[in-house]
């Protein structure tokens, strides 16, 4: 139950309602004051507690003839000891604030005492308030701190990351007893380029991009909206368009179009230094294919393709230049056993809710040796002869004529075209030539020992040597392209007359 001892109150009356009553029976540490009215101490005339000496009471009676009792109680109060601030209070309006580091902020309050005692001084003070200094003593908040005629209104200049505490507002009275700094102060929260708050290193404000599906088309519209990272609105908003200032939009919203190409929007206040990031359309897209180097015939590769965005990309498409159609979506295309079909241009693009940007095109070179060659012949002035060997292969095959020279045949004339004069005869090779294939053997077309007589595609010969007669109106012999035979005119054209087995 505890220890009471019982007291003697002093009244005293200070406004026109309100009397204070002051129990002459102190304590100091685990105590409390229980209040009644009247001398009879029954639960019909208990008041309160208090964990002050002094209260302050609404009296009954305009003749203020109501009389007050109290016991000191060493025990721990059943209930809330807050009789000795009914009369007083601070309010917080808002009791959080969050503002932009670099701008100014407002923290407002209304408080309330008994009547008939008047405010002698006030101030603010952040934590500790045990120490109960004036926020204008501090020299971290000199210059920057306004106190309007109220005094509970507060303006701190020039928001530093900080400056995010608690703060209270103190009033002092004329009464002894009269001094209030309770209640649950106000929060204030700096956002900006550092601190707890700290954004994406631009002071508070950042654009968000609202109304575009998830595949936006060329001049559909998309809302642009600027806000703070403390939801704190602003009269007036200056838009820009890659770093120009875009007349029609003057609100925290901007309605604007999608584009093809690069483009930026950001936003700031206008009269101060706050502005935002910029939010823009894909830009700096660029395609690669992997991996680098040779690729030959029957390799897989894979184009992949990246672009700065914000925000960020959501469809990447493939192209071919020859081809008018998508390839696919994705950052990464795949093919493959590739072939030569698949060499050439590729670019990708990339699209957000702003618009959409190319990727210059990545060449795609798919090497494979030389195609078997095919030959022709065509006659030219003074009687001459010109032999056309034509192959196809990545890279570009070089070419070489090789004349028969009894048993075997040697080089005779580089090119693709071998021109003959008239009355030249003989028995004439095509041979094709990757690139770095530059020396040359003597070939033995009687036991064909050389490694490079294979490349001789289709030729053949016989034990004896001897050929056959091609027929150049016909062409009927399937050795005809690879061989040819030039004698005095008429040309003719001859060729092994049995397949090397």
């Amino acid at each position: 139950m505890g220890r009471f001892l019982q007291g003697t109150v002093n009244q005293q009356v200070v406004g026109q309602r309100a009397v204070k009553q002051t129990c002459n029976r102190r304590c100091s540490g685990y105590c409390y004051y229980r209040w009644y009215r009247g001398n009879q101490q029954s639960a019909e005339n208990y008041l309160g507690c208090s964990f002050s000496a002094a209260v302050w009471i609404d009296s009954t009676s305009s003749s203020n003839q109501d009389r007050y009792s109290c016991l000191v109680n060493y025990a721990q109060p059943t209930s809330d000891c807050k009789l000795d601030l009914q009369q007083w209070g601070v309010t917080y309006t808002p009791d959080s604030v969050c503002a932009l580091e670099g701008s100014s902020v407002d923290l407002s309050c209304s408080y309330k005492h008994p009547g008939g005692l008047r405010v002698t001084e006030s101030f603010w003070l952040v934590w500790p308030r045990d120490t109960y200094v004036d926020l204008l003593l501090y020299d971290q908040y000199k210059g920057r701190v306004q106190y309007n005629q109220t005094q509970c209104r507060m303006r701190i200049t020039g928001l530093r990351a900080n400056d995010a505490r608690i703060y209270w507002f103190r009033f002092i009275t004329d009464d002894p007893d009269g001094i209030y700094t309770v209640g649950s102060g106000v929060r204030l929260s700096v956002t900006g380029s550092s601190g707890s708050y700290k954004t994406s290193g631009f002071e508070g404000l950042q654009v968000k991009v609202e109304g575009a599906a998830a595949a936006p088309a060329e001049e559909q519209t998309v809302t642009l909206t600027c806000s703070s990272m403390c939801s704190q609105s602003y009269s007036t908003y200056i838009w820009y368009r890659t770093i120009q200032p875009v007349s029609e939009c003057r609100s925290s919203s901007c309605s604007v179009a999608v584009v093809r190409g690069e483009i930026s929007y950001s936003c700031a206040v206008k009269g101060s230094d706050l502005s935002s990031a910029s939010v823009y359309s894909p830009k700096e897209t660029r395609a690669v294919v992997l991996p680098s180097g040779e690729r030959m015939e029957g390799d897989s590769v894979t184009l992949t393709c990246s672009s700065d965005a914000d925000p960020p990309v959501l469809t990447f498409n493939w192209f071919k230049q020859s081809v008018n159609e998508s390839l696919g979506t994705g950052q990464n295309y795949s093919i493959t056993n590739i072939s030569s079909q698949h060499s050439g241009l590729y670019y990708c693009t990339a699209l957000n809710q702003l618009g959409q940007h190319s990727s210059a095109p990545a060449r795609l070179d798919v090497f494979y040796p030389p195609r078997p060659p095919s030959l022709s012949e065509f006659n030219g002035f003074n009687g001459s002869i010109t032999l056309v060997c034509v192959s196809d292969s990545n890279p570009a095959s070089s070419y070489t004529w090789f004349r028969k020279t009894g048993s075997s045949s040697e080089p005779f004339r580089n090119g693709s075209n071998l021109t003959l004069a008239a009355e030249t005869a003989g028995v004439f090779y095509c041979l094709t030539l990757k690139p770095g294939d530059d020396t040359y053997t003597a070939l033995n077309l009687a036991t064909t020992s050389s490694s490079e007589y294979d490349t001789l595609t289709h030729a053949t010969h016989s034990a004896n040597d001897t050929y056959s007669t091609l027929n150049p109106a016909t062409r009927t012999s399937s050795e005809y392209d690879t061989l040819i035979v030039v004698a005095p005119p008429p040309v003719q054209s001859g060729a092994p007359d049995e397949e090397n087995n």
